[in-house]
């Protein structure tokens, strides 16, 4: 029974796997749908707490669920901003928002799952220890500036 050795990832190959890692997206689980494109990008976010290889896949099919959350949360936000905290009841009596109560449980219930995975814990979290987070970060703001990937080709001098 051997088991596999994690890399360290403050070694060369460790970089040049964390540079992989911050430029190719976690892929969603089999059998896992999202529901819309925002979905999608909320996807992107969150699973850039973590370089690709440290993603195991109890913690994506997690996500996918803190992901939908995460969705259902900003458009009640969105409903609960248009018709405001306080609503007019039948008798005319201003009362609190039932939205507030939607939101604030979807909230919590994103937040268990989120400590659950330890998401918030980076500190103390072995997957992120090693900086493979920070150097992922580093990597998409920087290729994120380049113009293009010709900015990455080495040009003639002179032009």
């Amino acid at each position: 029974m051997s088991q596999k050795k994690r890399s360290d990832k403050n070694s060369v190959s460790g970089t040049i796997d964390g540079f992989q890692g911050s430029i190719q997206s976690v892929p969603i689980p089999e059998g896992v749908q999202l529901r819309s494109d925002e979905e999608v990008v909320i996807w992107e976010q969150f699973t850039r707490a973590r370089a690709r290889e440290d993603w195991r896949d109890m913690d994506l099919l997690l996500l996918a669920k803190v992901v939908k959350m995460e969705a259902d949360i900003r458009k009640h936000q969105e409903t609960l901003d248009r018709s405001g905290v306080l609503i007019q009841n039948k008798r005319g009596t201003f009362v609190p928002n039932p939205l507030i109560s939607v939101i604030d449980t979807l909230e919590r219930r994103q937040l268990a799952v989120i400590r659950s995975m330890s998401l918030n814990q980076q500190a103390s979290d072995p997957r992120t220890l090693n900086g493979v987070g920070k150097q992922a970060d580093q990597t998409r703001k920087e290729i994120g500036g380049m113009a293009s990937v010709h900015s990455l080709l080495a040009m003639p001098e002179g032009k």
